[in-house]
């Protein structure tokens, strides 16, 4: 047996199959992404989730505290490879490696951060974050009007790594390592996809299927306002909802999306293995720094996957002792991002909002809701529905979970829109690409006509991005102008909170000397 097959339980048939499979048709490409057990992949994943938590609990928290908190996280997160075989070598051929690594290269170099190219106006905020966790002292906090400091506390944990750089080495190559921060997480995301092991065309109309991932907001621009869109603006807020394409995103805001994507793929690996409930229990508490709408998307899929793992394995396997160090390291992290969140603008998507602050926040109708989900994601999933033979379960959840999602807003942007619709859209490319690249059968041959051409309207919308990006005036960091500024005085509430209402103030390092200027 193969070194690299050897795992108990359920997942260990389904990799036994595998094996066979290759076998007997050795010249068929098998996909990546069936049953796997813990191997370096995941340690890569986990690892990139966890440094920024080891930053922050140094930089936030008194020492004592961030020594019992690492110490946590540490055995968690080993123990998620205890009790099964580890697999320590890749999957991917050499040369499949090389051409992942340079799509993530290349679809990283549009984004924002790199600020190579037009960067769109989120990152004037992003970047007023990141040159505020350079330039001031940790815990970062703005004084208000009151005189009460608020403190930062939201969806930084992307920054940290960056940021230590820059206060290490200053801020003269800050943008190349957001880059090549980025690219990693990228790649860790390309690398956990299904895709194919092997260089050529199914190789490449995987990654192409990936980058261009979207649904068919064209065809809502179109049919919302009885006109053309205006090439190449942004085509995803043609109605007050949205479901923002991979590539939207990555350029616009990779702090929330790749520990989303990360978390939900290790949850699509592992769902059928013995380590499955481990590999969880280390994922979640490790994405709560980077934004907390990873935990609250996956929530609903890792009930869904335990309780099936359970019925597979048993209670008595429980991995208790992980799950109680787990939920104490989580708590004072929790604690830190849920305080004074009361200010912040929440209701129900087709009533109209009471403050009128921006566009996501107005009503919206029965037509254009039932226009938004047909367009964004329903008549794909329909179409490709009938030949979903793996993660079904998983496949209808995510369907129910985004027909929901328009009906709520949170936040002044309509975050439960923008983030929590992140996870079932990954499940949808996951599946898409496992039913479209999947061996001939007779009964795929109209779907993939009818599903491509769905996914080849819905790429118009990357491709605006990417056009936009390239051809717009380059816009060069501005690590200057603090987040208080660019927010005429006083940060908005999702991002920070009175220090005096955090339940986990006496935890914190004492809060440095309040500036207004910069150090």
């Amino acid at each position: 047996m193969n070194e690299g097959l050897e795992v108990t339980g359920p997942g260990g048939a389904e990799l036994k199959d595998h094996e066979v499979s290759t076998r007997r048709f050795p010249d068929k490409e098998i996909l990546i992404g069936a049953a796997h057990q813990a191997d370096s992949l995941t340690a890569c994943a986990l690892a990139y989730l966890a440094l920024p938590n080891l930053i922050f609990l140094f930089g936030w928290f008194r020492t004592p505290i961030a020594l019992l908190l690492a110490a946590g996280m540490c055995y968690f997160v080993i123990a998620a490879f205890q009790s099964v075989p580890v697999r320590w070598r890749s999957e991917h051929s050499p040369a499949a490696l090389l051409v992942i690594l340079v799509t993530s290269c290349a679809w990283s170099a549009f984004g924002g951060g790199s600020h190579f190219m037009f960067a769109n106006p989120d990152w004037y905020i992003r970047d007023a974050v990141l040159g505020d966790l350079i330039n001031f002292g940790w815990p970062l906090y703005y004084p208000s009007a009151e005189g009460m400091p608020l403190i930062l506390r939201s969806a930084i944990g992307f920054f940290l790594p960056p940021a230590l750089f820059g206060k290490l080495f200053g801020l003269a190559h800050l943008d190349l390592t957001v880059y090549v921060w980025t690219i990693v997480g990228v790649l860790i995301f390309l690398l956990l996809l299904p895709l194919p092991r092997r260089t050529g065309w199914r190789l490449t109309l995987a990654l192409i299927l990936v980058v261009f991932f979207s649904g068919m907001d064209f065809v809502g621009v179109v049919i919302a306002t009885e006109s053309m869109p205006i090439f190449p603006l942004r085509l995803e807020w043609w109605v007050p909802l949205s479901y923002p394409s991979l590539t939207n995103q990555l350029l616009w805001a990779p702090n929330h999306c790749l520990p989303i994507w990360i978390a939900t793929l290790l949850y699509f690996r592992h769902r059928h293995g013995a380590e499955f409930l481990r590999v969880m229990v280390a994922t979640l508490p490790l994405t709560l720094i980077w934004t907390p709408f990873a935990v609250i998307g996956l929530l609903p899929f890792a009930w869904f996957g335990t309780v099936d793992w359970i019925r597979k394995f048993a209670w008595t396997t429980v991995p208790w002792r992980s799950i109680i160090v787990a939920s104490a390291y989580s708590l004072p992290i929790v604690a830190f991002l849920v305080f004074d969140i009361g200010h912040i603008h929440s209701g129900v998507a087709m009533a109209p909002s009471a403050t009128s602050i921006s566009y996501p926040l107005q009503g919206a109708s029965l037509h254009s809701y039932t226009l938004f989900v047909s367009c964004e994601f329903l008549l794909l999933a329909l179409v490709i529905a009938p030949h979903v033979r793996e993660a079904r379960p998983e496949f209808w959840l995510s369907i129910v979970i985004l027909l929901a999602l328009p009906l709520l807003r949170f936040g002044p942007s309509n975050d439960f829109g923008l983030r929590l619709s992140t996870t079932p859209l990954v499940f949808l490319l996951v599946i898409c690409l496992q039913t479209l690249l999947a061996e001939e059968r007779p009964s795929l041959r109209g779907t993939r006509w009818i599903a491509c051409l769905f996914l080849a309207i819905g790429a118009h919308t990357a491709f605006n991005e990417f056009w936009r990006a390239a051809t717009f005036p380059r816009t060069p960091p501005d690590y200057q102008h603090t987040l208080a500024d660019r927010q005429d005085g006083q940060p908005a509430a999702h991002y920070v909170g009175r220090y005096d209402s955090s339940p986990v103030r006496h935890w914190l390092r004492s809060l440095p000397e309040i500036r207004t200027g910069r150090q």
